[in-house]
């Protein structure tokens, strides 16, 4: 009985002790889900903050495409409105052109004129002085003068010919300025943006922009054009500005015929001017005009106090201020169209792309006929030493023939005494030889006849 109340109770004692463990068991379980769970719960919680963070940046990626649009618009209209403001330009460009052209022609045919009778007058001169000094027996000594001459004619007509030429081609040349002026209008319109509020990078674009057009000119730098040189006193030392203390360094320094300077300084202002085009607004394109025009005037006043003329002695009084944008140029005169005069006062010309092309070239063409002078001028003082010294020869030769006749006139006397007359030398001798002389030479024959006289110092040595 004992032992099957031991036995009954070992049973519900293990039975409770399983029970036990199988609670604990399941606990563990669930105790493992739920911290499953959680990890579940905030890893969802963190995609979902990615996700939103995402929504956001491409929310604000749409914003950005939706203003780009917008400045796009802006700008394709701003580009139709410069288009048809470069058309009227072009067609200004034409008609300005035409003009200068036949200012070219009314020149090239008066150098042209004036040129011919020049040479034709030193020709007719020079052939008629020859003509009076020559004469008939020294016609074999004019051939090499005569040939120089040709060789002077020939020279002339060439440098005639070479003029006609250039004139032919300019037509061509000012064709491509106007390809050139289209080319900097698009480039200066195309930085502009890249330019706005550097002010470093915009006198650095000026700078090229006019360097770029002195190369298209012809002009030759280090010969007729310097860049950014240094103005030196007489003694060498270095100029320097009485008010600011700074060295004196203008942008180009244009030489001329006749020892003359003009210095060229590019300034630039496309700050207030590209805000100008940006606008719609018609105030806010008043103001930005008249703070152009504000702009323009501080150039123009800092070029007048620097007062280059008057530390190179060989530079014109006024400055040519350069303007690389033909629209802002062209905007600061329609905000008031007194500004050159203004500018002039102060003795600083304002010069747009167009208009310092013209002048570039109207100093390309001022140098060509110095040059052609010159070479007038070698040919002339060649000419001019042949001639003198072949009337020097001429003279010497007279000098030659006359001491010529009078040594003939010498030897005559010299041999009438030896030949001629009752007691002449050959007779006396020869009597010397009839008395008994055995000499191993004879006179010659023709000594020994009277009254023959040779004419010749060529016969003597016969």
């Amino acid at each position: 009985m004992t032992e099957t109340l031991y036995l009954i109770l070992g049973i519900l004692a293990g039975a409770m002790l399983g029970w036990l463990l199988g609670t604990a068991r399941q606990k563990n379980r669930d105790t493992a889900t739920l911290l499953e769970l959680t990890k579940r719960l905030s890893t969802a919680e963190s995609d979902a903050a990615h996700a939103k963070a995402i929504i956001n940046s491409l929310n604000q990626q749409l914003e950005t495409l939706k203003q780009t649009h917008e400045d796009l618009l802006a700008q394709l209209n701003k580009a139709t409105r410069q288009a048809l403001f470069l058309e009227a330009e072009n067609r200004n460009l034409q008609d300005k052109l035409a003009t200068q052209r036949k200012e070219f022609d009314t020149l090239h045919e008066q150098f042209t004129l004036e040129f011919q009778n020049v040479a034709n007058r030193i020709f007719d001169e020079k052939a008629k002085r020859f003509n009076e000094l020559s004469g008939e027996r020294l016609d074999t000594l004019l051939s090499p003068l005569t040939n120089n001459l040709k060789d002077f004619k020939e020279k002339v007509a060439e440098t005639y010919d070479k003029e006609a030429r250039e004139r032919f081609s300019l037509t061509k040349e000012i064709a491509n300025l106007m390809a050139l002026n289209r080319r900097i209008s698009d480039e200066a319109n195309n930085l502009t943006q890249a330019l706005k509020g550097d002010n470093k990078a915009q006198g650095d674009w000026g700078e090229m922009i006019l360097e770029n057009i002195l190369e298209a000119s012809g002009l030759r730098e280090g010969v007729e054009y310097v860049i950014q040189t240094s103005l030196r006193a007489d003694e060498g030392a270095l100029e320097t500005n009485q008010a600011t203390g700074k060295a004196m360094r203008p942008d180009i320094v244009v030489h001329y015929p006749g020892g003359r300077d003009v210095i060229i300084d590019a300034k630039v202002s496309l700050t207030a001017y590209s805000q100008f085009v940006a606008t719609d607004d018609p105030k806010e394109k008043e103001a930005y005009k008249k703070e152009h025009l504000r702009s323009m005037k501080t150039h123009i006043d800092e070029l007048n106090k620097k007062d280059y003329a008057s530390y190179d002695v060989k530079a014109l009084e006024f400055v040519m201020m350069f303007v690389p944008n033909e629209p802002s140029y062209n905007l600061a005169l329609q905000a008031d169209p007194t500004l050159w005069e203004y500018a002039y006062h102060k003795k600083v010309v304002l010069m747009s792309p167009t208009n310092l092309i013209a002048a570039l070239r109207m100093a390309m063409d001022l140098w060509k006929r110095e040059f052609q002078v010159r070479n007038i001028q070698a040919i002339v003082k060649q000419a001019t030493a042949l001639y003198e010294k072949f009337v020097g020869f001429a003279t010497n030769f007279e000098k030659i023939g006359q001491e010529i006749n009078a040594a003939q006139k010498v030897y005559n006397e010299a041999y009438g005494q030896l030949t001629t007359g009752p007691g002449n030398l050959v007779r006396r001798v020869e009597q010397l030889r009839k008395l008994g002389l055995s000499p191993a030479k004879t006179i010659p024959d023709h000594l020994k006849e009277p009254n023959q006289l040779p004419t010749t110092t060529n016969q003597i040595n016969e």
